[in-house]
């Protein structure tokens, strides 16, 4: 059987922001899938776990109907303007308190579609 397994749809994109309280906050736009941490580091390590854990759940529920909906669960448009904007800030330069990332479906779970 042949699968449409394209490796763009193995890319998450994500961005991450230290806000004004000192604390990072992360959202993964294809998930719509949002952390926090202390570093950004921590932010990016976050991110993965949930991404992971949230892949997990989709791929084990019983519902096989609902998983296409689930997997292509986007962010609200105010977050992908925030991460072209912060994309955009860093083609002109590097600012420490944002950044994009991608993430990559973990092959075990990617293979498991």
């Amino acid at each position: 059987m042949a699968t449409n397994l394209h490796p763009d749809r193995l890319i998450l994109r994500c961005y991450g922001y230290r806000a004004k309280d000192g604390n990072w906050y992360g959202v993964c736009l294809d998930f719509n899938i949002a952390v926090q941490a202390s570093t950004a580091a921590e932010l990016r390590a976050k991110m993965n776990e949930a991404i992971e854990s949230y892949l997990d759940s989709v791929l084990d529920t019983d519902d096989r109907a609902s998983i296409p909906a689930l997997l292509s669960r986007k962010a609200p448009w105010p977050d992908w303007l925030r991460y072209y904007w912060f994309r955009l800030l860093d083609l002109i330069r590097r600012f420490p308190d944002n950044f994009t990332f991608q993430e990559y479906i973990p092959f075990h779970l990617s293979h498991a579609c």
